[in-house]
């Protein structure tokens, strides 16, 4: 990737300083033809005219595994330029010396970027990453939690939407070996994501949305502002669809009438039940043809499909062992394909009201 920052020909380097009145800390050395400019390691300077004039080109390859390894800040909705804010050690930024805390990146691949939003800057950052390695959202929230001493306790969580995963960190994940220590850790088209009403809200927090997990534990999170909440949603959403889209099919075990079964839920042509010793096709329907379901809240989903010729609903029953993973799944290929017919979902608002419109539900929990 190539990054144009704002920076004319200088010497840089770290060095130690101390002034007496407390311990040495780092600082980063900047000497240009004029100007010597000294900088604390943890500021970022964002404000007042640029110490330095001119541009450069810098051209990082991510790893293999992993990003840049570099954190920004700022952007046009706080009338700052995106900066770089923090670089990991032993990572690909690091290892280069050629980018710095306190660049402002000014191009991507040729892109200009003075005028974009941080959303939109770490959309094209993304746009170089495979899917399944794209970072959707990052963002600090509450999760309310049990508490042995009080009822009820939030405590500040960190979410992050990559690829097929939703991650639960106490702290943001600065390395590529921090997102394997994640608190908790979902499959994005396995749970379910609901906004909640001022009518659905369990305290005086407004601003809460709820995840209900593959295994129909249920939990509850509160930000700040009504667009923080609307970020999280068009977030969730898209995550969901571009993981939809990459894997295009999923296929889960069941069982009918004591047979071992499998249920392929496939992007294209619907759902698909196959003996799973004979890979033998039972029966196939499109998901048009899906009118209804329920289910009893522990392991048994009834299927209504529509037959093409005779018009007549014909019930399929299935037992699954992982109810609610297998519940959340056919949502997310729903959703995708409402996402597919209507290109604003993504972006809308009711997007949660249009996906219900599969009519699934459940007798313990609403699938909607």
């Amino acid at each position: 990737m190539d990054f144009r920052t704002a920076c004319e020909e200088t010497k840089t380097g770290i060095c130690l300083l101390q002034d007496g009145a407390q311990e040495p800390f780092k600082v980063r050395l900047h000497l240009a033809k004029d100007l010597l400019m000294i900088q604390e390691q943890d500021v970022i300077c964002v404000s007042g005219e640029p110490f330095y004039s001119g541009e450069r080109t810098v051209t990082i390859r991510r790893q293999a595994v992993g990003g840049f390894g570099l954190s920004i800040k700022g952007g046009a909705e706080h009338n700052i330029p995106v900066v770089i804010s923090k670089i990991s050690k032993e990572q690909r930024a690091e290892l280069s010396g050629l980018l710095f805390i306190g660049d402002a990146i000014l191009q991507i691949n040729g892109i200009n970027v003075r005028k974009c939003r941080h959303e939109e800057v770490i959309k094209k950052i993304n746009r170089n990453f495979p899917v399944n390695q794209q970072i959707v959202y990052m963002g600090w929230c509450e999760a309310r939690e049990q508490d042995a001493l009080q009822d009820r306790v939030y405590l500040p969580t960190f979410l992050a939407l990559r690829g097929s995963c939703l991650y639960k960190f106490l702290a943001p994940p600065v390395t590529t070996w921090d997102w394997t220590r994640a608190e908790k850790t979902f499959s994005v088209y396995e749970i379910m994501c609901k906004i909640l009403k001022d009518s659905d809200l369990l305290d005086r927090r407004k601003h809460c949305f709820t995840v209900q997990s593959e295994s129909g534990e249920d939990l509850y999170f509160s930000v700040e502002l009504d667009s923080d909440l609307a970020q999280w949603e068009r977030a969730f959403q898209t995550a969901t669809f571009l993981e939809v889209e990459r894997i295009q099919c999923k296929t889960y075990a069941c069982v009918l009438e004591s047979h071992l079964m499998g249920l392929t839920i496939d992007f294209s042509t619907g759902f698909i039940c196959f003996d799973a010793a004979t890979k033998a096709v039972l029966w196939r329907y499109k998901f048009s043809q899906l009118k209804g379901s329920s289910d009893d809240g522990k392991s048994k989903i009834k299927f209504l499909f529509q037959n093409p010729d005779t018009k007549q609903i014909e019930a399929k029953e299935l037992e699954f062992s992982n109810l609610f993973a297998v519940l959340h799944c056919i949502h997310s290929f729903f959703a995708a394909k409402v996402a597919c017919l209507d290109p604003l979902f993504l972006g809308s608002q009711a997007a949660a009201s249009a996906a219900s419109s599969s009519s699934m539900s459940s007798k313990a929990k609403s699938l909607t």
